[in-house]
């Protein structure tokens, strides 16, 4: 089968065995699948991503320098059912599934050196971790099930109560997934941040109520935020961001920190202990999160019509890489490794 291939930031495409299924899983094409921005600091920054995720525990991170087939936001089509299934999915059905393969030790898909990532014609899942994709659902809009319910648990990590402001501050596809369920929780207003001013029309078509221009205005000084209970998702993940969120913000501001920094950070203690900040990290979602975020999109709960911005075919993902470094015209970009 063809994939993309992945090695200390180099991409190509190679002809490589298709995996077989072991007991208990299926045998499943990718059909689309997102490129997170964990996959491109996986590319620029695989020293760092890989020092960092063995640190860490490294249960769903790159812990590997070998090549490896990236794709960890996926909609795959059953192809096969594998020994010791119980037949529950029939060839041709659309699927989705956590990242994990539950083998022993457990594998992450789209991280690891002995299982291949959605930037593959083919794949293997977890027959048990699989969720049917809602009868008319498209492929692409079941591909964004991952990075939404990514945005969907920092919501609701927020224990937001409804009458809070929000400041939302990066706008790309994490801040783009918390915006989307931000808006389908009916909290607001909602302003969105970021230098981009694609990305800002991004915002607005997800949901957000006001833009900014941190070049331009102080996002903390929005009218629409002024003097509100305010709570601010940081969806960047640069260093150096913390802090200035700490110099800015009012007093008992809660702050949630969904962007992933790889660097070395510093934050000034004494500034959020003067003003009872509370600081809040969140990593992935529940696997009812997932299954929840699935049934959001098959409804409608959480737009995403307008999310997709491009896709690519496994020819064109090492130049959409490339094209990523500079944000501006992309929301979200899905690899379809069928594509012609």
């Amino acid at each position: 089968m063809r994939a993309v291939l992945m090695e200390r930031g180099r991409l190509w495409v190679e002809e490589v065995d298709a995996p077989e299924p072991g007991p208990g899983e299926v045998l499943v094409k990718s059909r689309a699948c997102g490129i997170c921005g964990s996959d491109l600091h996986a590319a620029q920054h695989t020293d760092s991503f890989v020092e960092t995720s063995r640190e860490s525990g490294g249960a769903f991170k790159l812990t590997t320098y070998n090549p490896v087939v990236l794709g960890h936001e996926f909609c795959a089509e059953v192809v096969e059912n594998g020994p010791g299934t119980d037949a529950k999915f029939s060839p041709g059905q659309l699927v989705c599934s956590a990242p994990m393969l539950a083998r022993q030790p457990m594998q992450a898909v789209g991280y690891s050196d002995e299982i291949p990532g959605g930037f593959a014609e083919y794949m293997v899942l977890s027959e048990a971790l699989m969720i049917p994709v809602p009868e008319g659902t498209p492929a692409q809009a079941a591909a964004l099930t991952e990075p939404l319910a990514v945005g969907y648990h920092a919501v609701n990590k927020a224990n937001l109560n409804g009458d809070e402001a929000v400041l939302v501050i990066g706008a790309g596809p994490v801040g783009l997934a918390v915006i989307t369920a931000l808006k389908a929780r009916g909290v607001g207003p909602i302003v969105a941040a970021d230098y981009s001013a694609g990305r800002r029309q991004f915002a607005l078509v997800q949901g957000a109520d006001a833009v900014v221009d941190p070049a331009l205005d102080n996002p903390f000084r929005s009218e629409n935020i002024h003097r509100r209970n305010l709570v601010v998702f940081e969806c960047v993940g640069v260093p150096g961001i913390l802090d200035n969120i700490f110099v800015n913000v009012p007093a008992h501001t809660r702050i949630v920190v969904v962007g992933v920094c790889l660097q070395t950070d510093h934050i000034r203690p004494l500034i959020a202990v003067n003003k009872e900040l509370a600081l809040q990290f969140v990593l992935g979602y529940t696997l009812d999160e997932f299954t929840e975020s699935l049934r959001n999109i098959a409804e409608g709960k959480f737009d995403v019509s307008q999310m997709v911005s491009h896709t690519v075919g496994l020819d064109g993902v090492a130049g959409m890489f490339e094209a990523l470094k500079d944000p501006e015209q992309y929301a979200k970009v899905l690899v379809e490794p069928w594509q012609s």
